[in-house]
């Protein structure tokens, strides 16, 4: 490869694509009269897309588009010779047969003046949006919230009408815009920054539903005696949803916030704690005072969701006192310090906190 020219490398990845191309218009050709045969009932598989799914080992998305694409180029012969020919691509092929459903003729000349991202706008422009049509958008509305496999995370997924879709991206973009950025000076991305957005938006909704102001919602957590222990809260940390948490979330949990801790030892419960707070409210509102009610993050004038915090955890014997204590905005708390891992920095002066930033490596 190294001595070979820019230009022929270029070249050769056209080519290949070609190659791919004419291969998928065989295999199209072939779907089509095996969807014919209606081979899928005989295999006692669902449909074709499941049926192809398992036979090409391919994902579900490849498989649909193979057997939508060999249904659709029935109606669009230009479009099967053209991808027969490696003129198109499979990608390019798909959009075209959805861009020839609407009644474009000549549609491979016609769509070479959009690249692929084009011609889904232009076919979503060109399709008719019937009431039915935005019923069914309205019944088909969803969203669905899943912990991961090893149940340290949660996946989000939906499905919003074009409307509400986008009154929650205004709102989400709108909330992640009021985060400065990072001690560093760097922004998280786009996507970091409205996950943030989503999370403070639903914690001001259960807080302002229990009338609690700036308080936090009631957390309880299971902590398993051996394990936590022996691995400094790595393990045996579990919420009451099933998800576990770190040493990085337990820290933010026991610095300000409502708590219920349940001690298990093999998950046998050893004993409860009482609903707590780890700072109580007189002296929360005396720390709130003391420093103007406004983040003492060195450059942020926020007040909004202002939290105490720890300057030496509480999970390392930090006390609960005022000088070890400075207040915080939620996003300076819960991202920067409990989420990325930032540290307070006790040498700078406390109406103007730096921070640290994470950096050793991970003790076993």
């Amino acid at each position: 490869m190294d001595s070979r020219t820019t230009d022929d490398l270029e070249q050769t990845l056209l080519a290949t694509e070609a190659v791919i191309a004419r291969g998928r218009a065989v295999q199209i050709a072939v779907l089509a009269e095996l969807d014919r045969r209606q081979v899928s009932t005989a295999d006692g598989c669902r449909s074709m897309v499941e049926w192809t799914a398992s036979r090409l080992d391919v994902a579900p998305e490849t498989a649909s588009a193979l057997i939508r694409t060999s249904r659709a180029v029935l109606d669009t012969p230009e479009v099967a010779e053209a991808l027969t020919a490696g003129g198109v691509t499979f990608d390019r092929a798909v959009e075209l047969c959805r861009y020839a459903a609407t009644g474009v003729d000549n549609t491979v000349q016609t769509g070479r003046r959009f690249d692929i991202g084009g011609l889904r706008r232009e076919v979503s422009r060109r399709h008719r949006f019937s009431r039915d049509r935005e019923h069914q958008s309205v019944c088909d509305r969803y969203l669905a919230m899943q912990p991961n496999l090893d149940q340290t995370s949660w996946r989000l997924w939906g499905l919003l009408p074009g409307v509400d879709g986008q009154i929650v991206e205004q709102a989400l973009i709108r909330r992640a815009d009021m985060f400065p950025a990072l001690p560093d000076g760097t922004r998280p991305t786009l996507g970091q920054r409205q996950a943030d957005a989503l999370t403070s938006i639903a914690q001001d909704s259960l807080t302002a539903t229990a009338g609690e102001g700036t308080c936090t919602p009631l957390v309880t957590v299971f902590v398993d005696a051996d394990p936590a222990t022996q691995t400094q809260n790595k393990t045996g940390v579990i919420l009451d949803s099933g998800v576990r948490i770190g040493p990085n979330a337990l820290d933010g949990l026991l610095c300000d916030s409502q708590i219920e801790t349940i001690l298990t030892t093999d998950g046998t419960p050893l004993a409860v704690g009482r609903h707590t707070r780890t700072i109580n409210p007189a002296l929360r509102r005396a720390i709130l005072h003391r420093d103007a009610s406004v983040c003492t993050a060195d450059a942020c004038t926020s007040r909004y969701r202002l939290q105490a915090h720890h300057i030496t955890p509480y999970s390392q014997g930090g006390p609960t006192d005022p000088e070890n204590l400075t207040t915080l905005c939620w996003y300076h708390h819960h991202v920067v310090i409990h989420g990325m891992g930032y540290q307070i920095d006790p040498d700078t002066p406390p109406q103007r906190r730096r921070f640290l930033k994470p950096g050793g490596n991970d003790p076993p």
